[in-house]
């Protein structure tokens, strides 16, 4: 019971992180996608994929956010924004968009990345996706290295927004919780 007690801890306070880490990446990644698709003079918004840049998935996961957010009064892109899942927003740092949307807009997301390197995103992007999807799925996360998860919460914020990863370092709880782990056989 005390493992079980402490998993449920462990996962509030990875949670804040990834909380954190969703809200910062997508918001990031949507500013340089704007930015770029007002730079090509098209239309409308980088969500429409009027020049076929996102696989199927990425434009029904769009179609159905829009369509969650159409029930809104005064719906935003915004609030379709908030209704991608962090999945959408992983996958768009995925090697099938090396030469595209990274090249042109999504590296940019990342100003303190040094060299821009796709795959030092990717790779803490895909540990993180596959922890919270246990923490949201209600699973137990005690055998994961959560101070390595705390790490690279850290080292993603860290590309995107030095002061975000300062103020979120301050106040994490990950380590307190590790260090307050039961002991079992």
């Amino acid at each position: 019971m005390d493992l079980y007690r402490w998993n449920i801890a462990a996962s509030a306070a990875v949670y804040e992180g990834l909380h954190l880490l969703e809200v910062v990446l997508r918001n990031a990644i949507h500013d340089q996608l704007v930015i770029w698709h007002q730079s090509t003079g098209d239309s409308g918004s980088w969500m429409d994929d009027r020049r076929s840049m996102l696989e199927d998935k990425a434009r029904k996961d769009i179609a159905v956010a829009r369509s969650r957010t159409a029930r809104k009064t005064s719906p935003t892109e915004g609030h379709a924004v908030a209704e991608l899942s962090f999945g959408f927003w992983r996958f768009l740092l995925a090697r099938r968009y090396q030469d595209n949307l990274w090249r042109l807009a999504v590296r940019h997301a990342f100003p303190h990345l040094q060299p821009q390197e796709r795959r030092a995103v990717e790779t803490p992007l895909i540990s993180l996706h596959t922890l919270r999807n246990r923490i949201a799925h209600l699973e137990p996360v005690h055998r994961r290295d959560l101070l390595t998860d705390r790490k690279d919460i850290l080292t993603v914020l860290g590309y995107i927004c030095p002061d975000t990863r300062d103020w979120y370092q301050a106040g994490c709880r990950i380590p307190a919780v590790v260090k307050d782990r039961p002991h079992t056989r």
